[in-house]
């Protein structure tokens, strides 16, 4: 923890509060969330099912804002994308606990739309705070920040995770209620509201940044009027998005089946307590704190495309004491394992990637690729529904593991290919 903060106090004022919002967007969607959305929804009584139909019409919702939000940022500007999708979570993370008071027939709709409400502005957020901190950082600090911007989210996280396991048993000790009862998960859910509105007032102090480090081979990212000059699509740049984000699609699956259905694998097939679940959970973002903070030194010495390759394939090695050993403790190394990779390889990803195109188009590039981010959450979350229903946790686990395998693959299959173009001269920087 000292560590992260004598990290945070390298960075300037803008940089800071940006942190502290990562933090509290963290702490309430990977942390609390993850940790307590299926459990309240199990107790609400809905199944698999329908927990993988909310689950991946949010995953769907950020997916489908993430290209546009990128676009709309490089146009008009991402700091103010940033603060209208911290306006946004407020809504949908406010008004969601209220699930309980509207209609009975209306209830499930209710839920369905607020989540997705949620992540649209958890899209338009995350998108544009990438190219945010790309140009509020001086150039070769890149994997520096968002190694620590990775790390934050990982303690966020574990914050969330630790609070998420505690505060709805002490709730339901206090109000002589059962952790069967969903209204502790309903308070809980209020309560996290609280840090989305202090959030949204943090992200309302930032101000615009000028471009900064500007690509010596592109003469401004502004036009004569001084508005942000359109992103060019060439067959280059149309190339590499899809590529990569087929690579994202694939590589994140496992990440993404592990993320959705862990607490209920642990909460229904090994019947283990919310407070041992959450811990577990706390542990995996504690873990990602250091993973994501040595980073930086991992890039340095074996550089971002094997870094990426290495993280990617240990995540798919890690999910197999989750498929094949049937106990809390195998799930649990599972668990911590993919979250820690899983912090690295993000980190090393997103780098590489911003660092193909141009400084305007970097708001494209990172919207496409937690496009293919959210379509891969969304379509294990859906179809995890589907096979759960129809299969078991182990056939899930290990399909998630083998699309991270093919996603890569096709990254490695990828870099072979256009490395001796690269040596060259880069493509998408004219």
């Amino acid at each position: 923890m000292r560590r992260l903060g004598k990290a945070l106090q390298a960075y300037n004022r803008q940089a800071r509060t940006f942190f502290l919002v990562v933090i509290a967007m963290g702490f309430a969607i990977d942390g609390i969330y993850t940790v307590l959305l299926n459990l309240y929804l199990l107790r609400l009584g809905y199944g698999t099912e329908f927990i993988g139909l909310i689950n991946a019409v949010g995953l769907l919702s950020f997916a489908l804002t993430s290209l546009p939000a990128g676009i709309v940022g490089s146009r008009v500007s991402s700091t103010l994308m940033m603060k209208v999708g911290a306006f946004v979570v407020l809504i949908g993370g406010g008004l969601l606990p209220f699930a309980e008071s509207v209609p009975a027939t209306l209830q499930d709709v209710w839920l369905v739309i607020l989540y997705g409400v949620m992540f649209c502005g958890f899209s338009l957020f995350f998108v544009n705070g990438a190219p945010f901190l790309m140009n509020i950082v001086s150039e070769g600090h890149e994997n520096d920040a968002f190694a620590l911007q990775t790390a934050m989210l990982a303690f966020a996280g574990f914050i969330g995770s630790l609070v998420g396991g505690i505060v709805p048993e002490f709730l339901a000790t206090a109000q002589g209620l059962s952790l069967d009862d969903p209204a502790p998960y309903r308070i809980t859910f209020m309560i996290t509201s609280v840090v989305l509105f202090v959030a949204f007032l943090m992200i309302l102090t930032v101000a615009g940044t000028p471009p900064t480090n500007q690509d010596d081979d592109v003469p401004s990212d502004k036009t004569d009027k001084g508005k942000p000059a359109p992103v060019v699509w060439t067959m280059p740049l149309i190339t590499l998005v899809l590529v990569m984000s087929l690579v994202r699609l694939f590589q994140v699956a496992g990440s993404a089946t592990v993320v959705v259905y862990f607490n209920v694998y642990m909460d229904t097939q090994l019947l283990v307590s919310t407070g041992v679940i959450g811990a577990i959970a706390a542990v995996g973002r504690l873990t990602g704190i250091p993973t994501a903070l040595m980073t930086p030194t991992l890039v340095k010495r074996w550089g971002n495309v094997n870094v990426v390759i290495w993280s990617a394939t240990a995540t798919a090695l890690f999910m197999f004491p989750l498929a094949l050993i049937e106990h809390w403790s195998a799930a649990a190394v599972g668990f911590i394992g993919v979250t820690a990779m899983n912090s690295i390889r993000f980190t090393a990803f997103l780098v590489y990637i911003l660092g193909l195109v141009s400084k305007r188009q970097q708001a494209v590039m990172s919207g496409s690729g937690e496009m293919a981010g959210g379509f891969s959450f969304s379509m294990m979350a859906l179809g995890g529904g589907i096979i759960l229903s129809l299969f078991t946790f182990r056939d899930l686990f290990l399909l998630g593991a083998s699309f991270t395998l093919l996603g890569t693959f096709i990254f490695w299959i990828h870099y072979r290919v256009t490395r001796p173009q690269r040596k060259v001269k880069p493509a998408l920087k004219s």
